[in-house]
């Protein structure tokens, strides 16, 4: 009797967790927004979608509880979360509200599974379900950051090159920096105009540089404004720096592509060796048992 009612805690357990996963897949798989006209489809984000359609049942709990973890988070942490989100380009609208509203998400998700693995006395799933929630969150964001500074590191040469060519013309850099940003599209042109606008909000030019600098990772970006910095305060040809600086990021990116390239080769071998050669051993073996004609039974003493 005392071991049925363990048993049947975690049964009601895992019974639960399928419901809360069930219900959670539902919820995001459904897509409310037939429900919006199409103006405001066009003007609104992922994010700024949701919060105008409302949130689901799970949602509203998770954004209950992110102030409970917002003050249980350093100002270090949340300005390191901060800059992590402004480096991904805050996708979808994120915020730091909301980033924690995820991992609060996933943590209501869980914790049925974990309860139950608690009680049957599985530390290693309970563990693993306690780092799920951070996990899966953080490792959304940081892919979304790798692949925009990918992106940015792509379209910086050409960015430059013309930039180059229309300073070398004669128009002030502001006016120049302004029209490639119109005529680029993606997370750059993004970049350069948010600098640009904070110019023109009041911000000096190396406090809107220098932020731009310090919401990015891009070490070709990093050397473009320190070029830039450097010839707006020694009078230094900017032309001539940005010409060189598009330069050595083709060379970058070729020995990237290399390297990207030289790594795919112990992939493929590794897939060959685990997928193939176990296949070819089993049907060699299978071909020499069944051609010699040996009789295993006696061999084995059956």
């Amino acid at each position: 009797m005392s071991g049925a009612l363990p048993a049947a805690l975690v049964g009601l357990g895992a019974a639960l967790s399928c419901a809360v996963f069930l219900l959670g897949l539902r919820l995001l798989r459904t897509d409310a927004t037939t429900t919006l006209g199409v103006e405001d489809l066009v003007l609104l984000r992922a994010e700024q979608r949701r919060e105008a359609r409302g949130l689901g049942p799970l949602e509203r709990l998770a954004a209950r509880l992110v102030p409970v973890l917002r003050r249980r988070l350093s100002p270090q942490r949340l300005a390191a979360l901060q800059r992590r989100i402004d480096a991904a380009g805050r996708p979808d609208g994120m915020t730091v509200d909301v980033f924690l509203r995820r991992v609060l998400w996933w943590a209501v998700l869980v914790a049925p599974l974990a309860l139950g693995f608690l009680l049957k006395g599985s530390l290693l799933l309970v563990a693993l379900c306690l780092v799920i929630p951070g996990l899966l969150p953080l490792s959304r964001l940081a892919g979304e950051q790798r692949r925009r500074q990918e992106r940015i590191d792509r379209d910086l040469p050409d960015l430059l090159d013309v930039l180059a060519v229309t300073v070398s013309a004669g128009v002030a850099f502001r006016p120049a920096l302004a029209r490639v940003g119109e005529r680029f599209e993606g997370a750059l042109a993004d970049e350069m105009r948010l600098t640009l606008s904070s110019m023109a909000s009041g911000a000096s030019v190396r406090e809107s540089f220098e932020d731009l600098r310090t919401r990015n990772s891009s070490e070709a970006l990093a050397q473009f404004v320190t070029a830039f910095l450097q010839s707006e305060e020694l009078g230094a040809p900017l032309t001539d720096a940005l010409n060189q600086i598009a330069l050595d990021m083709r060379r970058e990116n070729a020995q990237r592509l290399r390297r990207r390239a030289a790594r795919t080769a112990p992939r493929v071998t590794l897939v060959t060796s685990l997928v193939l050669v176990p296949g070819a051993l089993v049907l060699v073996i299978c071909g020499l048992i069944v051609g010699s004609d040996v009789d295993f039974g006696a061999v084995l003493g059956g």
